[in-house]
C-alpha cells in the first residue's frame, strides 16, 4: 500500500517540532466524495480518495512557532524561509474553509482554472498549488503569476511524502540559521 509510508510517518512524527491537525473522527463517507466528484465532473485518484477518507484527510501540518517563528510583516529572507507548512485539502465534515477542497476548487474554477482540482498547498507559497488534472495526473499550477502548469511524476503519496521531506529540510535549514 503506497499510503503506508505516510501513515507510518504520522504515527511517529516529532510532535515537539510539528503541529498537525486533521479531520480525525470527521472523515467523509464514500457518498460525500462521490457527491464532490459529481459536482466537478471528474473522479479523484483512488489513492487520494483513500487518504481523504482516513483520519489524516484534511491535513494541516506546520512547524511549531517556538521552533520556526512565523514571519512578521516586512521580514526578508530566502523564499524557502517562508514555506513552513503543508495543507492537504479534504472533504471532512465541518472542515474549515481553508482546508476544504470544495472551497478551493470553487475558487480555482471561478478564476477560470476549470480543468484542475487542488489537493495540496505549501504554507507560505501562495503562487503555486498542486492539482489533479481531469485525467488524475498531478500538476503544479502557477495560480497567481502565469496560470501555467508543470507536470509532476508519481502518485499522490509520492508527492505528499516528497513535500513532507522538503519541509523537514527547510526546517533543518531554518534551525541552523541558514536563512540569514
Amino acid at each position: 500500500m503506497a499510503l503506508q509510508k505516510i501513515y507510518d510517518y504520522f504515527r511517529n512524527y516529532d510532535k515537539n517540532t510539528y503541529q498537525v491537525v486533521a479531520c480525525m473522527g470527521n472523515e467523509p463517507s464514500e457518498s460525500d466524495i462521490s457527491a464532490f466528484e459529481k459536482s466537478i465532473g471528474s473522479m479523484l485518484p483512488q489513492e487520494f480518495r483513500e487518504f481523504t477518507m482516513s483520519p489524516l484527510g484534511g491535513l494541516y501540518m506546520d512547524v511549531r512557532e517556538e521552533v520556526w517563528p512565523q514571519a512578521k510583516q516586512f521580514d526578508i529572507g530566502p523564499f524557502w524561509s517562508f514555506c513552513r507548512g503543508i495543507i492537504v485539502y479534504g472533504i471532512a465534515k465541518e472542515i474549515p474553509d481553508f482546508l476544504d477542497i470544495r472551497v478551493k476548487t470553487k475558487e480555482l474554477h471561478e478564476a477560470g482554472f476549470i480543468d484542475y482540482i487542488p489537493f495540496l498547498s505549501i504554507v507560505g507559497n501562495g503562487d503555486e498549488i498542486f492539482c489533479f488534472d481531469k485525467n488524475g495526473n498531478i500538476v503544479i499550477l502557477d495560480y497567481y503569476q502565469t496560470g501555467e502548469t508543470t507536470s509532476i511524476e508519481g502518485s499522490f503519496s509520492d508527492c505528499l511524502m516528497k513535500q513532507i521531506e522538503e519541509l523537514e529540510e527547510r526546517k533543518n535549514k531554518k534551525v541552523r540559521g541558514e536563512d540569514k
